[in-house]
């Protein structure tokens, strides 16, 4: 017996996912992998002058260790080895046989492949938009157009302009601009094909900036940034970017050396520049360089004495002018009358301006001798906070030296620096000495951030021809599979209300690692919500599992591997806007893969795994939609034991019943996979488990009471967490892919109620190795299957992408012939590769209506947290339903 199970393990050899393997830092990474040698050393003679297989094909890059395959059984008839398992499982885990790409296979030849219209095209601004344009500009502090003459666009609804750090959009008679560094998030999601036009300006609130366009909300998450010193000799400026001594990191001439000068934020772009005061005129310059002023402004008289600040909260700085103790406030940068004009203190006051208690507005603070008198709104009366810091003698200086958002105070005495954290009397926080003790003094944030190069985004086209329906949403990060690798669930999903309208809900990152929710109803515009919830990008595991309960709430996890458990939920029915909750609050320490699944009746069950790679469990709770609560389920559902972890795929049959499968992984290294085991629970609340026979299943499940319904060794080239599903009679069809006569091949394995059936496909005809314990670059991507139908009759479909089809999207058609799995159909629905693409498709949408639609995304292979910049694509939402009829 012990002879059978081991030929039937080197059929089975396999891989380990693409995108899953990471390491996931645990402590088994030094334990040894079993050999398929040491397998077989004690039985078997056969094979062994058969050649080894050749890693030439693998088409791996940057394999650590790559495993090597002893192939003693290689040549054996499959048909041999066949009846040997029918032996040893007395029939009840038998092997079909597959036929695969035929002659007679029909295959995509002579399709049409269409892509969207590109939705910019140049246009001339006619004289009253030029006009409209220029005012705008020096209002709003915005300068530096590309070139000579205004490029404009058009697209639906608006027309553009771009200029050094901000698009101004014309819509109708309204005016407004994307400004930097929102810019760069517009900009990156293919904001003008997809967002649309802006609908009002931009907003700072919690340190995120808002802004609402035509089909959808974007949200930048601000960086943590600080403020930090300038001096200045004459009209040289030495501009220093961090808290320190040392070298100016920038030095720049700006204006004379008689000027007055002040400091500001004047575009809104979250940086703070020069401005040179002659008498009552301001020469106000937008960029740490040299030159003519961007913008130039009258106000006040030149007696008066002028102060700069946000005073309206939309993060752009305006003046001041202060006489006796009267403050005139200006909201733009235009000459005119103040827009608020406060009484606070006394005449003789030193006054300083600061945003006291970080609500994005500049108010007034005065001093007298080492007090300080803090006022947190525009208006007379008593101060807010009063608090002594340093000397009368001191100078002083406002900024935000933390990057807390909050305003607080430094003392100066010579050329050495008392900075405090917090608006409280006491010790300095930190001490530094820079410049001479004879220079002016400056604070600011003086570090710019670029706007980025508009990215060079691929149109990807679809087959037509065989009515592939399609339509794209906006651009999201693509420098790794984080958006597509397959065990998301959900990428996508649709909610079908009480109307019968079909709301479909998709999340994915931007290329800042933000996520973005989107949502269209009965195929209509996408519209968009930037959460503001954002995860670590360069970790392909880190995906969005995306699912909307039975009375429309959306829930979102996101971002962990090994790490804290991420949940949100959307704060109304089918409303994108979300917010972060507690979920159970017990062993979310260590939450890896993340899985939503819908049940019939409007439940969810979660499930995901506690624990490392090589050592880990399943926790599967359930979330009852009418109480709105989540529950745990079982703690541990599926154990190693400490000694391993299990790999699962699931589905939830019609009924409600919760199928799984799995393989095991003893360390890190992905060439440890092996088996693949199956359980199904006993009703809809995941309490009771039987394996295949009814058998009730004590748990938690360990390798020893785990049902296993194919052996498979280590170094197999076994792949896991790909695909499962169940026909109309809930029977299960589980889709892997491994070694099979040679070479890494999608097998299928089916249940019929009386056997399990394991189909060779025989579709492939390459081999690789996988080994190591980092992402890797895979030839193939993990398989997705669905069902239509039962038994004989079943139509099964496979979707894939794989290199040996030049990487495109890839639909085949499988029936069932007997024992037997014919492929009749093999049809691309791309035609350019997609690089790293897993396919992802709307598993609520095809139980309900029997509909295939897929998220697309071209995506580049990167080892984890190796790449610092981001590279971003499109996200396509890919109707295939008349392929599968």
């Amino acid at each position: 017996m012990k002879k059978i199970a081991s030929i039937i393990c080197l059929i089975l050899l396999i891989n380990s996912f693409a995108f899953d393997v990471q390491a996931d830092e645990d402590q088994n990474m030094g334990q040894e992998q079993k050999t398929v040698a040491e397998e077989n050393e004690t039985e078997t003679e056969i094979g062994e002058d058969e050649s080894q297989i050749k890693e030439e094909n693998s088409g791996l890059e940057n394999v650590e260790e790559e495993s090597e395959v002893v192939e003693e059984n290689a040549g054996i008839e499959e048909g041999a080895l066949q009846q040997e398992a029918q032996d040893f499982s007395d029939n009840y885990v038998i092997w079909g046989t597959g036929r695969g790409i035929t002659n007679e296979t029909i295959q995509s030849k002579g399709n049409q492949y269409v892509a969207e219209q590109l939705k910019i095209s140049n246009i001339t601004l006619t004289i009253q938009q030029k006009e409209m344009i220029d005012l705008y500009c020096r209002n709003n502090g915005i300068s530096g157009c590309n070139s000579g003459d205004l490029s404009a666009y058009a697209i639906p609804n608006a027309v553009f302009v771009k200029y050094e750090n901000a698009w101004v959009f014309i819509s109708e008679d309204k005016i407004y601009s994307v400004k930097s560094p929102i810019l760069n998030a517009y900009i990156a999601a293919n904001g003008a094909n997809s967002l649309g036009a802006p609908v009002g300006e931009q907003y700072i609130n919690n340190n995120c900036i808002y802004q609402a366009f035509e089909n959808g909300n974007l949200t930048y998450t601000l960086e943590k940034t600080s403020d930090t010193l300038c001096v200045r000799r004459g009209n040289t400026y030495y501009f220093k970017y961090s808290i320190g001594s040392g070298e100016a990191d920038r030095i720049i001439t700006y204006g004379k050396k008689t000027d007055k000068t002040i400091v500001g934020d004047w575009d809104g772009d979250r940086t703070d520049t020069l401005c040179v005061r002659r008498e009552n005129r301001y020469y106000i310059k937008n960029s740490l360089e040299p030159g003519e002023a961007d913008i130039i402004v009258d106000y006040g008289k030149k007696t008066d004495q002028v102060y700069v600040g946000d005073w309206d909260g939309d993060g752009t700085d305006t003046l001041c002018v202060r006489r006796g103790n009267r403050y005139y406030i200006k909201n733009s940068l235009e000459p005119g009358e103040a827009d608020i004009i406060v009484d606070y203190g006394k005449k003789t006051d030193q006054v300083y301006v600061g945003d006291w208690d970080g609500d994005g507005t500049d108010t007034l603070c005065v001093c007298r001798g080492n007090r300080y008198y803090i006022k947190n709104s525009l208006e007379p009366g008593e101060a807010d906070i009063i608090v002594d810091y340093g000397k009368k003698t001191d100078q002083v200086y406002v900024g935000d030296w933390d990057g807390d958002e909050i305003d607080t105070l430094c003392v100066r005495r010579g050329n050495r620096y008392y900075i405090k954290n917090s608006l409280e009397p006491g010790e300095a926080d930190e001490i530094i000495d820079y410049g001479k003790a004879t220079d002016s003094v400056f604070a600011g944030m003086w570090i710019r951030e670029e706007v980025i190069n508009e990215p060079d985004i691929e149109e990807l086209q679809f087959n037509s021809s065989l009515g592939v329906q399609f339509n794209s949403l906006t651009s999201g990060f693509a420098g790794n599979a984080v958006n597509g690798v397959s065990f998301r669930k959900n990428a996508i999903t649709t909610f079908i209300d009480k109307n019968g309208n079909e709301n479909q809900i998709c999340a994915y990152y931007d290329y800042y690692g933000t996520i973005v929710l989107a949502k269209r109803v009965n195929n209509g515009s996408w519209t968009y919500e930037w959460t503001g919830l954002k995860g670590d990008i360069t970790d392909a595991h880190n995906t969005v599992s995306v699912a909307v309960d039975g009375n429309g709430y959306i829930h979102l996890a996101w971002g962990q591997h090994a790490g804290g458990l991420n949940y949100a939920r959307s704060e109304e029915p089918l409303s994108l806007k979300v917010s972060v909750k507690d979920m159970i609050g017990s062993l979310e320490d260590s939450v890896t893969y993340p899985e939503f699944y819908n049940l019939p009746d409007g439940d969810l069950f979660f499930l995901y795994r506690n624990g490392n790679a090589g050592n880990g469990n399943l926790v599967l709770n359930k979330y009852y939609a009418e109480q709105g609560v989540w529950e745990r389920t079982q703690d541990n559902l599926i154990s190693g034991e400490g000694e391993r972890s299990p790999y699962w795929q699931a589905t939830v049959d019609h009924s409600g019943k919760l199928h799984i499968s799995w393989v095991w992984r003893e360390t890190p290294d992905v060439s440890t996979n092996y088996n693949i085991s199956y359980m199904v629970s006993t009703d809809s609340s995941g309490t009771e488990f039987t394996n295949s026979k009814g058998e009730i299943i004590n748990l938690p499940v360990i390798e020893d009471t785990a049902e296993v319904i194919c052996e498979i060794p280590p170094n197999s080239s076994l792949i896991n967490q790909t695909s499962m599903t169940v026909d109309t009679n809930d029977m299960p069809y589980i889709v892997s892919y491994w070694r099979v006569n040679g070479a890494v091949q999608y097998n299928v394995i089916r249940f019929t109620g009386e056997q399990w059936i394991i189909y060779n496909t025989d579709i492939r005809n390459t081999d690789f190795v996988l080994s190591g314990t980092a992402t890797q670059k895979l030839p193939c991507a993990r398989p997705q299957i669905l069902v239509k139908g039962a038994g004989e009759d079943a139509s099964i479909f496979l979707l894939f992408r794989d290199d040996e089809r030049n990487s495109y999207a890839s639909v085949a058609k499988l029936s069932l012939n007997g024992t037997e799995i014919v492929t009749e159909k093999m049809i691309d629905i791309s035609n350019s590769s997609l690089g790293e693409w897993e396919p992802n498709y709307d598993v609520n949408l095809w139980n309900q209506k029997g509909e295939i639609v897929l998220l697309v995304q071209k995506e580049f292979y990167t080892r984890d947290g190796l790449e610092e910049r981001y590279r971003v694509e499109n996200m396509y939402a890919v109707n295939i339903s008349n392929i599968c009829n």
